[in-house]
Order: structure tokens, then C-alpha cells, then sequence
């Protein structure tokens, strides 16, 4: 258990704010600290899903999309799975079940009003002491940025997606 656990922020258009999480996920799994790996907006079929899995029960893994990237609106049934993913993140938190939190891409729940922002805000203001809460996704709103104790912009400066390139297996999914 941390004796003081702080909020932190990856953001940015570029890549590797997930990666980055992951590898703060297993820095604390050696440690012998227990973490939740809740990832929003991405479906369960990525290769880190996979990995993250075998890690159980000192990592606790729940994804909260079943299709692709959303484009658009996003559907009732998609809205409903974040807010219950929320949900569950509110009384894991409570129940301090975990040192490490972290949300993963949960920064569209917000800017997308999916989930109330001020309540989210209040919620991190309110936190066990203990718990380290990880925040990842673009554009993260202001007030999250504010509160959070770390913020860290990843910036795209270059990347082989503009030349064509899909997402790899391993690399990038």
C-alpha cells in the first residue's frame, strides 16, 4: 500500500498514453502494489487486454467497449457500459481494493458529458489518500488538469499512421 498516492494525467494527440500507463502497471505489479486496469472506448481484444489478464488477482482488468474506435455519437448500449464502468470504479475506490487506478481513455467520458465532470472532480478531491489514480485519453478537460498532480502531454510530431500504415498487432493494438 502507498502511504500517499497522487492523480495523474497522460493526454495529448500523441502516441503512448496508454503504453505509458501499462508501464507504470507493471512497475507497481513488481512493487507488490494491487492494481485495476479499467480501460473505456477501446475493445477488449487488444494484445495489452491479453497480457494484463495473467497478472490477476494482483491486476484486476475490465474493458468497458465491445466494438471498434467510436466515429460519431456514441450509441445508448456504448454509453451504458461506460457509465457501469464508472460505476465500478467508484466502489473499487471506495472499498479500497487497489493501490493503482487506472482509466484508460476515460478523458472522452468527460468531454463527450457521458459522465458529469464535476462529480468526477469531487470524487478525486474526496479519494482514499492511498490510491494513485491514473487518467488517460485526449484533450483532457481543464478542471481534471487543475486537480491532477501529474500531467503529462504526449505531442504527435511524427507518425507512420499519415503514410498509410495500420495499427499493428503488438505495436500499436
Amino acid at each position: 500500500m502507498l502511504r500517499r498516492g497522487y492523480i495523474q494525467v497522460y493526454t495529448g494527440d500523441g502516441k503512448g498514453k496508454t503504453t505509458a500507463a501499462l508501464g507504470l502497471a507493471i512497475r507497481a505489479l513488481g512493487a507488490g502494489l494491487r492494481v485495476a486496469f479499467l480501460q473505456f472506448f477501446k475493445p477488449p481484444s487488444s494484445s495489452e487486454v491479453n497480457i494484463l489478464k495473467s497478472f490477476s488477482p494482483q491486476l484486476f482488468c475490465a474493458n468497458f467497449h465491445t466494438r471498434g474506435f467510436v466515429r460519431g455519437k456514441p450509441s445508448p448500449k456504448l454509453i451504458k457500459e461506460i457509465q457501469e464502468g464508472f460505476h465500478l470504479f467508484e466502489y473499487l475506490l471506495k472499498t479500497k481494493a487497489y493501490d493503482v487506478y487506472i482509466l484508460d481513455e476515460f478523458t472522452y467520458a468527460l468531454i463527450w458529458q457521458i459522465l458529469d465532470l464535476e462529480k468526477f472532480v469531487h470524487l478525486l478531491k474526496e479519494k482514499p489518500k492511498s490510491a494513485e489514480i491514473v487518467i488517460t485519453g485526449r484533450d483532457a478537460p481543464q478542471a481534471l488538469l487543475e486537480i491532477a498532480d501529474l500531467v503529462t502531454e504526449m505531442k504527435a510530431i511524427k507518425h507512420y499512421f499519415e503514410k498509410g500504415v495500420k495499427a499493428r498487432c503488438g505495436i500499436e493494438k
